[in-house]
């Protein structure tokens, strides 16, 4: 193109196809801060532990019928199932695999639970007999806390009992690398910090594994 006389060339900005190529970056960049924003979101929602309402939470767990006689009761304790501990809970629980991410371990004065808070669901459940202290040996407690194992409990109570034959199997199911040398009559004994299992006529710690 000539203007007075002399040959005119366009400028690059004033070219159309320039124009098309700057507005497809600019929605190109957009898009991929858009995207960024989202994966930042979901990795937030990842690593960022959710708030859960504990009333909620107890409400809707005792609400199931096996659950109503612990209305009110506050658990001892309760653990989230994540990916950075279910490595360790499936040494201690058969049968737990990924798709128990997301639920809960929930432990009571005699009884362990297993619930699927999101889907409202009771995926497992062990009961546990409160010791009497009356039908202990006279000398059980000198006997246990001599060990190494049980030192620093003795000022706490234990929740369990002697084990039963149906106990027995029920716990090496779901719980098989704990109970594995377990037999019927050795003492279950579950401590806010640490779960003993002790044969008492051998006078001898069969397990013993920290919670929490």
């Amino acid at each position: 193109m000539a203007r007075g006389g002399q040959e005119y060339y366009e400028p690059l900005h004033e070219r159309t196809l320039f124009q098309y190529i700057v507005v497809l970056l600019i929605i190109g960049a957009f898009a991929f801060s858009l995207l960024a924003y989202l994966n930042t979101n979901k990795l937030k929602s990842e690593l960022v532990p959710r708030t859960i309402n504990a009333q909620d939470f107890l409400n809707k767990l005792t609400a199931h019928d096996e659950m109503k006689a612990y209305v009110g009761a506050a658990p001892l304790n309760i653990i989230e199932i994540s990916q950075n501990n279910i490595g360790n809970l499936q040494t201690q629980i058969a049968g737990l695999d990924v798709s128990f991410i997301g639920s809960y371990l929930i432990q009571y004065q005699n009884a362990v639970v297993v619930y699927d808070y999101d889907n409202d669901v009771i995926k497992g459940q062990v009961q546990l007999q409160q010791p009497q202290q009356a039908q202990l040996p006279a000398d059980f407690t000198q006997k246990l806390y001599a060990h190494p194992e049980a030192q620093g409990l003795e000022g706490q109570q234990p929740v369990g009992g002697q084990i039963d034959a149906q106990s027995l199997q029920t716990l090496q199911q779901q719980f098989p690398q704990v109970y594995a040398n377990a037999k019927v009559g050795d003492f279950l004994l579950r401590y806010e910090s640490r779960l003993i299992v002790y044969d008492y006529n051998a006078d001898r710690i069969v397990n013993a594994v920290n919670l929490g």
